[in-house]
C-alpha cells in the first residue's frame, strides 16, 4: 500500500517537472543558455581580429 503511494508522489513529481520545464519556463531562456558559449567562442574571435 505505502509503495503505491510513494510511486504515484513520486510520478506526480515528475509530471510537475515536465510541466514546469516545457510548459511554464519561457524558450528564449534555454535559447539564450545553449547559445553562451557560441556567443563567448565568438567574442574571443573577434577579440583576436582586432589585436591583430
Amino acid at each position: 500500500m505505502s509503495s503505491g503511494i510513494i510511486t504515484g508522489l513520486a510520478m506526480l513529481a515528475f509530471v510537475a517537472i515536465v510541466i514546469w520545464v516545457f510548459v511554464i519556463k519561457r524558450k528564449e531562456d534555454f535559447d539564450e543558455q545553449a547559445n553562451l558559449p557560441l556567443d563567448e567562442d565568438d567574442k574571443t574571435e573577434q577579440d583576436k581580429e582586432h589585436r591583430s
